[in-house]
């Protein structure tokens, strides 16, 4: 028995949802590190769903996958995974810093929160670190997740795996059976009502009470949105600009056609001219040859008389 509790207590693993960027998820492995590594019996594992880009850049300018041929599109995602890949090892890093056993599991899905989700539920995950909301987003009163994938995973997440949702190195609420806040770090009145349900805590009342910033997830679909619209602008400049360079050479083209009939002409005249001055002198010729033949002709007339 002893000697099966020790093998369970080795193979005790803790999932750490993290962006690819580690600026943006090095908070929540730190919270992780510093609360539920419990030594060597503990590995952490960095976990990562990859979201493959629906606009892919070609010669500068962003087009959406649906209107490319597979290829340029199966070349870019591959490279941009084996990026984000590359990405994850500052965490791995982060761990070994700190002599801390990592991993690092990575896997590619259309959506976020659907792809963590089935990680749960494919590995039996028990325990789930992920931030709550973007560092930057980090208030006194944040008492439940705002980010979009957070706030899926609370809800969709398989009851059994026991979640903390952190913000800035700090814990705001786990989900256990019952989601429970984190006590204040400052001298505040508690919040009422401690403990919540799942549903209660993602009701539209409470909801439009809790006066909180746009979630970063908002603010992602906000700038990407912003992005298309460059995009698009930028298609239709790149557009007009090659129908004037287009509009431009046709009209280099017909130039230069203008200027070598010119040319053309130019020279059929100096030909013509050249010509007619061979005429004049083959003509001032033949006029002096008659005057002298007439001059000899009258000299012996002359003679005779």
């Amino acid at each position: 028995m002893e000697a099966a509790a020790a093998a369970a207590e080795e193979e005790e693993k803790v999932f750490v949802a993290v962006p690819a960027e580690p600026r943006a998820g090095q908070s929540t492995l730190a919270w992780a590190l510093r609360h539920l590594h419990g030594g060597a019996a503990t590995t952490i594992v960095v976990m990562h769903v990859h979201v493959p880009a629906q606009m892919i850049p070609i010669m500068g300018v962003k087009f959406h996958a649906d209107k490319l041929s597979p290829e340029p599109v199966r070349v870019f995602r591959r490279a941009e995974r084996e990026r984000a890949d590359e990405m994850l090892d500052d965490y791995i890093h982060q761990c070994s810093q700190i002599k801390v056993k990592c991993e690092k599991l990575v896997v590619g899905k259309e959506d976020a929160a659907s792809g963590l989700v089935e990680l749960i539920r494919l590995h039996g995950i028990t325990k789930l670190v992920i931030a709550a909301a973007a560092d930057r987003h980090y208030s006194r009163k944040l008492d439940k997740p705002v980010s979009k994938t957070a706030t899926e995973i609370m809800q969709r997440a398989d009851p059994s795996c026991k979640i903390w949702f952190v913000c800035k190195e700090q814990l705001v609420c786990t989900r256990d059976k019952e989601v429970q806040i984190a006590p204040s770090t400052v001298a505040a009145p508690l919040l009422p009502n401690l403990g919540h349900e799942v549903l209660d805590l993602q009701s539209p009342q409470e909801e439009g009470d809790t006066e909180m910033e746009p979630s970063f997830d908002d603010e992602l679909e906000e700038a990407r949105k912003a992005v298309e619209e460059l995009m698009r602008r930028a298609l239709k400049e790149s557009c007009r600009r090659q129908k004037a360079e287009e509009e431009t050479a046709a009209s280099l083209h017909k130039a230069q056609e203008h200027e070598e009939l010119y040319l053309e002409e130019v020279k059929k005249r100096e030909e013509l001219e050249a010509a007619l001055a061979r005429a004049d002198g083959e003509i001032a010729r033949l006029r002096q040859a008659i005057q002298q033949k007439h001059d000899r002709g009258g000299s012996h007339g002359e003679i005779d008389a």
